[in-house]
């Protein structure tokens, strides 16, 4: 709790993790609510234009649990990547 009281933490979003995710080289599915106002949709979709292997699902009438939100299109979009 120091850090969080001190205000230290560090920002949730690292400068350079989309050059760490793509130097991986592995396929990574981006799924997102686009209602999400904790990390924006944005995000995911400048992810996928700087990871060549990143692919972008963006539930139009989800929020930051998408999962929830939208389960059948959460399943579609995952399904969709795995096969």
């Amino acid at each position: 709790m120091r850090p969080w009281r001190a205000g230290t933490l560090p920002p949730a979003r690292h400068e350079d993790a989309a050059r760490q995710l793509a130097a991986l080289g592995l396929p990574l599915l981006l799924l997102h609510g686009r209602q999400d106002m904790i990390f924006p949709a944005l995000l995911a979709e400048e992810a996928e234009r700087l990871i060549p292997s990143a692919r972008a699902a963006v539930l139009d009438e989800a929020g930051h649990m998408a999962h929830i939100d939208q389960p059948t299109a959460w399943l579609d979009a995952l399904t969709d990547f795995l096969s």
